[in-house]
């Protein structure tokens, strides 16, 4: 058996297997559902919800979609061998590569791990490795030179193109109507102006339902507090921001320089941040 006979159940198989997974995580993104096997403020939300989850507002599960269904396509398109070899190797590697980037990401600046997305990555370098062992079946003739080049622009685009469009805030998706948080008493007013007086500082998400019942409990006082959007589709948001102060997750307060995690009564708020106005 040649080494080009493995080539078309491993594109089958592995692409229809990340078409899969890619429009699972594209929908888990865009419901806000909990990811099947991934407890609620785990790795797996830190991923979601990092300023790295999309790129120009697109969310990278559905780019792993396209990237999977036209290799597919490619594949299962009637052309030469060696133009359909090179063409599937030019893919490939570009996904291989922005698997290896966002791995990257996830370990040295997120600092969190997605199992599904190393699974994608996983599949994506099968299949760049399986095309690799298919080169002499199907284009012998093309120099390692050629390839070496050509492997060099490739990476080199898809690395550099991925860093400098990622994080960009395609537009607004939050509100300062304070006053649809509900009314605030003077003990809301007084803490979130203390705080806010003081420079404590709350990083989340307007996707974070956490971020939202804290914003709730100052009611429309919460106008004083200084908050951070995180998420890089949320209005005025500061991904880069809450990336340097190692925010993971959300609400996360900044208060006399420490951080603390998690949606927290007024009361314990107060204690932290040293307010002795009576509820």
């Amino acid at each position: 058996m040649n080494k080009g006979s493995y080539l078309k159940p491993v594109i089958l198989a592995l692409t229809a297997l990340g078409i899969i997974l890619s429009l699972y995580l594209t929908y888990i993104h865009f419901t806000e559902s909990q990811a099947a096997f991934c407890a609620a403020g785990t790795d797996c939300d830190t991923v979601r919800q990092s300023g790295f989850s999309t790129i120009i507002g697109v969310p990278v599960a559905a780019l792993g979609v396209a990237g999977y269904s036209v290799l597919l396509v490619v594949f299962l398109i009637n052309m030469k061998k060696r133009t359909k070899w090179l063409l599937l190797y030019i893919l490939a590697l570009a996904g291989f590569v922005f698997s290896a980037y966002l791995t990257y990401i996830e370990l040295f600046v997120i600092k969190a791990i997605c199992m599904y997305c190393i699974f994608s990555a996983v599949l994506m370098t099968i299949i760049f490795i399986a095309l690799i062992r298919a080169k002499s079946e199907y284009h012998p003739k093309l120099s390692g030179s050629y390839i070496g080049v050509l492997s060099l622009a490739v990476a080199a685009t898809v690395i550099l193109g991925a860093a400098l469009v990622q994080g960009q805030k395609p537009g607004a998706a939050d509100s300062h109507d304070y006053s649809a948080l509900g009314p605030a008493d003077s003990y809301q007013t007084g803490l979130a102006m203390y705080m806010g007086g003081h420079g404590a500082v709350m990083y989340g998400s307007f996707k974070c339902p956490h971020c939202n019942q804290q914003k709730q409990m100052f009611g429309e006082a919460f106008r004083y507090i200084k908050y951070v959007e995180c998420n890089p589709k949320g209005e005025n948001a500061n991904p880069s921001l809450c990336l340097a102060k190692g925010i993971l997750n959300y609400p996360t307060w900044e208060i006399e320089g420490k951080l603390y995690e998690g949606a927290m009564p007024l009361e314990q708020l107060s204690k932290i941040a040293g307010y002795d106005g009576k509820p």
